[in-house]
């Protein structure tokens, strides 16, 4: 992928608080109308780095180059319930294939299950996932996720179980919330608002798996929403999720790339032709040819400034946007009363900050 293309399909904005309004308004921060609805024809992701990318956390490394998948088996797991499990490799530098890491995205999924349905909670699966629950076959089935497992992975990314998922909100300022909490532990480090301008490809949602990966070389981009009335938190929320589906042939070491730059390097092996009004022509295998406007973007970066990230929670937290909302139950209103303590701990440190602008 060259820059050229990234530069014309993901765009990096400086969010600062005084830019929210416009934002919401539909306005870039520069004062020109957005291209697109940010409302209603994006969906919203916080991330709280900027060194962070938007890579599922069962596909991410750590800084010392380690799989965090291995990590949290190693740290999480006493034994291998099964056979069929031993070989998931988590204590070498084996190269990694999709059947490995099927296997061990699979036994976090049966744990999580396994302990879910003894304790007698809903577990939201079908009858054949039941009986692979119940006798631990894990015959790899030439693609992953399948789309049976969509709704037990989307639960256990949404408790922080590593999956292939990768969370978003329809709602902006949820997604708001997750990128500056961290504010409350005085962090200031930039974070980042994404915005996924993503009914282009909503196609791909309604693209049959099987018969679509026979007839390309591409993975498939999944939009995934769970059942929100037996989750509260997804409810309020508003969350959704997003899949990369691969095939043995397309899972390569591309496959742990952030997705702003996937989706950039798919659309550049695909039909990409700019015309002279500045519009985009993009074809991408599995889903009709779209046209992107004179400065519209797939993706759009907002980048929070450190300092600012007080300021934005602050106005969160007068919109309602806090824990006892965001998190319904009594974990939410006793996380609610730790952090409202945190936040006016800080408040004139932060007030003074303001003030010096």
């Amino acid at each position: 992928m060259t820059d050229d293309v990234y530069d014309d399909l993901v765009e990096e904005i400086v969010l600062l608080p005084e830019d929210l309004k416009k934002v919401k308004d539909g306005r870039h921060p520069n004062g020109k109308k957005f291209p697109v609805n940010l409302k209603n024809e994006c969906i919203f992701r916080g991330v709280s780095n900027t060194k962070y990318g938007l890579v599922p956390k069962a596909l991410r490394t750590s800084d010392d180059g380690k799989y965090e998948i291995c990590k949290y088996l190693n740290s999480n797991t006493v034994e291998y319930h099964s056979a069929s499990f031993r070989d998931i490799g988590c204590g070498n530098d084996d190269e990694l294939t999709l059947q490995l890491q099927y296997k061990r995205e699979l036994f976090i999924l049966f744990r999580f299950l396994d302990w879910a349905d003894k304790s007698g909670l809903k577990i939201p699966v079908s009858m054949s996932v039941r009986k692979l629950l119940h006798s631990n076959i894990n015959h790899f089935p030439g693609y992953w996720p399948k789309s049976e497992f969509y709704e037990v992975i989307s639960l256990a990314q949404h408790y922080g179980l590593p999956t292939c998922a990768l969370d978003w909100s329809y709602d902006y300022k949820v997604a708001l919330y997750f990128a500056v909490k961290n504010i409350l532990n005085e962090n200031e480090e930039d974070c980042v608002l994404w915005a996924f301008n993503y009914k282009y490809f909503e196609k791909y949602s309604t693209f049959v798996v099987e018969d679509g990966l026979k007839s390309q070389n591409e993975p498939q981009l999944r939009f995934y929403r769970p059942r929100y009335y037996n989750n509260s938190n997804l409810k309020a929320q508003k969350g959704l999720f997003t899949f990369l589906i691969n095939k043995s042939e397309t899972f390569n070491k591309h496959s742990f790339e952030s997705l702003d730059k996937m989706v950039c390097n798919m659309v550049q092996r695909g039909i990409y032709n700019k015309n002279s009004n500045s519009e985009i022509e993009i074809g991408i295998c599995g889903i009709e040819k779209f046209t992107l406007k004179e400065n519209e973007r797939i993706f759009y970066k907002f980048i929070i400034p450190g300092e600012c990230k007080y300021e934005i929670l602050k106005e969160l937290y007068a919109d309602g946007y806090s824990e006892e909302y965001l998190f319904p139950g009594y974990w939410g209103v006793a996380e609610a009363m730790k952090n409202r303590a945190e936040f006016y701990r800080l408040k004139d440190k932060y007030e003074k900050i303001k003030l010096n602008y």
